[in-house]
């Protein structure tokens, strides 16, 4: 526990992490910043939702007994495919001031509380958040990571003559029956860095919660083929969004990719350009400009790293596969 005095208004500052019997003022309070759908903050605290959560992963500053700003380390674990080691990633969330108490270092007095915490847990072994501030994130160490999302390809070939049979689900009616399938085809074909999903319970409440909210459409490849593909917001011609796909090998991806341009076609008849979130998994983007067309590729930079206790060498590894987008953060992953 530490506390301090806020310069403009004399007023006692206690930092500490939240207990508890005090997580509701949490979910409270980040509600009162970032309204959303109720149940959505719920989660962090959630032990299905967030199986890996501690008691102390959520760090706040009181005045006068109340909760006015709060942050929360959320534990993932990003999984290498080359030699399956797990690091322990404390995804930074829910950074939060109530408006009348900002601009007097409250949030980033708990960051720095994060940091000491994950530096001498032993645990931690690297650091991510997403933000549009991250002058805010960069004076603590983090460092933004240009990924490359979205993609755009002036698909050349549209033909849903053959496609009338392919059936695309619903979130709800694809996780009420293929979620552990889904889950296994995630884990068993990954890009070279992933987020681990397991156990199903989190996959559900967290990527099956994000799809949801985007109104996604899902297609599944069965048995041997073994792959997916998802559609955000599928009814919005401005929004309309390859999010997520994962496939066996090139050929299942390739099919992926084209019955997913021709349902976006099918549903937007004046869609002429496809958006992908990122790069294929097996096909490099000169590939790819053969295969469907012309591509042009977007740098999203609102996604930040941070060491915690990796060598060099790792993190510059991990660092440029999200950089070259051999490994992504998903929308669905969002946290």
């Amino acid at each position: 526990m530490s506390s301090s005095e806020d310069n403009n208004n004399t007023m006692s500052v206690i930092y500490r992490p939240v207990e508890k019997h005090e997580q509701q003022q949490a979910i409270d309070l980040w509600y009162s910043v970032f309204p959303t759908q109720k149940g959505f903050f719920e989660r962090y605290f959630d032990p299905q939702a967030s199986p890996n959560y501690q008691e102390g992963d959520t760090l706040g500053a009181w005045i006068n007994e109340k909760l006015v700003s709060a942050i929360h380390i959320r534990r993932l674990h990003i999984r290498s495919r080359d030699d399956n080691t797990e690091y322990l990633c404390g995804a930074i969330a829910n950074v939060a001031t109530l408006e009348e108490h900002r601009k007097h270092g409250y949030s980033r007095h708990l960051l720095r509380m994060a940091i000491t915490k994950m530096e001498q847990s032993e645990q931690f072994d690297l650091s991510v958040l997403g933000t549009g501030r991250p002058n805010h994130y960069s004076v603590l160490g983090w460092e933004q990571i240009s990924l490359p999302s979205p993609i755009s390809i002036e698909w050349s070939h549209f033909n849903s003559s053959g496609d009338n049979h392919h059936q695309w689900y619903s979130v709800n009616d694809i996780l009420s029956s293929n979620s552990q399938v889904l889950l296994d085809i995630h884990s068993n074909k990954p890009r070279t860095y992933q987020f681990n999903r397991s156990p199903a319970t989190m996959f559900q409440h967290w990527t099956g919660w994000n799809w949801n909210k985007e109104n996604a459409i899902v297609y599944l490849l069965r048995d041997a083929q073994q792959g997916y593909i998802v559609i955000t917001k599928s009814d919005n011609v401005n929004d309309v969004y390859v999010s997520e796909w994962r496939a066996s090998n090139v050929d299942m991806e390739k099919k992926l990719f084209r019955l997913a341009a021709n349902e976006i076609r099918r549903r937007q008849p004046q869609i002429k350009t496809i958006r992908f979130h990122t790069v294929p998994q097996y096909m490099t983007l000169e590939e790819l400009e053969e295969w469907a067309g012309t591509v042009c590729v977007s740098k999203n930079d609102h996604t930040m790293m941070r060491n915690i206790r990796l060598s060099n060498e790792i993190l510059e590894k991990i660092k440029a596969a999200y950089l070259s987008g051999h490994a992504t953060f998903w929308t669905g992953d969002y946290f």
